[in-house]
């Protein structure tokens, strides 16, 4: 994209003599130009040491309202340490994660250290481990997604991701670090 602060408007107004000012900042900041960044912001969120508290009533925080019924915590459900919404159906269990709107965790999944935008679906059985899963994904029974940076040791780590509307079948294993197209495909970074 041609609109990053730092590379692009900026460098441009500069170059078309256009009128700018500093702005001395204090607080939480963080530039999310890449997944890995973007993985670190939402983590944030769930770290109380970041410097980002999403409870501080003198510097609220305005979203759009997501029109879906309240979150389903289901009976056998454990939740740790994670942000979910509404319309979230959760039946497994969440831990150290960031769910968007209407995210589907199934009896027996385990999402963690994973954000999940809108829509996603896992399902019963599958795990979800330091991930990013694109809008509308949805993850087939006893899947295996990403792994710990223990795992991996000493081969390569990173995180795994998925594009918007990628879906995998039944019982498929993507390794850590891998990025998938829509089509279920792994491409290059």
């Amino acid at each position: 994209s041609e609109n990053d602060f730092g590379k692009n408007v900026i460098p441009a107004m500069l170059g078309d003599g256009e009128r700018m000012a500093a702005y001395r900042f204090s607080g939480y900041w963080k530039d999310v130009g890449t997944l890995e960044s973007l993985w670190d912001a939402n983590m944030d969120m769930l770290s109380p040491e970041s410097g980002l508290d999403l409870l501080d009533e003198s510097w609220p925080i305005y979203a759009r309202s997501v029109n879906a019924p309240p979150a389903f915590l289901g009976r056998r459900c454990q939740i740790s340490h994670s942000a979910f919404n509404r319309g979230s159906d959760i039946e497994g269990t969440v831990e150290n994660s960031v769910l968007a709107p209407n995210v589907t965790v199934g009896e027996g999944a385990r999402v963690s250290y994973s954000v999940l935008f809108p829509g996603v679906t896992v399902e019963p059985g599958a795990v979800v481990e330091y991930a990013i899963l694109g809008e509308g994904c949805r993850i087939g029974k006893g899947c295996r997604l990403g792994g710990t940076p223990e795992e991996t040791a000493p081969d390569p780590w990173g995180l795994t991701v998925l594009a918007p509307g990628c879906v995998l079948e039944d019982e498929k294993r993507v390794r850590p670090g891998v990025m998938l197209n829509k089509n279920g495909e792994e491409v290059s970074r």
